[in-house]
């Protein structure tokens, strides 16, 4: 190989490279994702009452006028625990589900 082929070689490989990163640099140019845990998050509670006790199979939502919304999921399991501990109702199923306020 001559030394004008090797550089040139060289050269193009090179350029290539620059290219294609370059190309993927522009094409993910986009803002950073969204954190979502970040402000607007928030954990709504709602129970379900189910067909069969601890078969969360055939369930349907138990309707309320509202549904509590809490800042964190421990928080939300919390009051799921005193809920379920108060209905006495081995039927009900408690969701705690992350949303955006809206």
């Amino acid at each position: 190989m001559s030394i004008k082929r090797i550089i040139s070689l060289r050269l193009c490989l090179s350029l290539g490279a620059a290219v294609a990163v370059a190309s993927v640099l522009m094409t993910h140019r986009g803002g950073p994702a969204p954190n979502l845990e970040g402000p607007g998050v928030v954990y709504v509670y709602f129970p379900s009452e189910c067909a069969v006790a601890g078969v969360a199979k055939d369930c349907r939502e138990v309707p309320r006028a509202g549904r509590p919304s809490f800042e964190s999921m421990a928080a939300c399991s919390a009051h799921a625990d005193r809920e379920l501990k108060a209905a006495h109702n081995p039927r009900l199923l408690a969701s705690c589900m992350k949303t955006r306020e809206g």
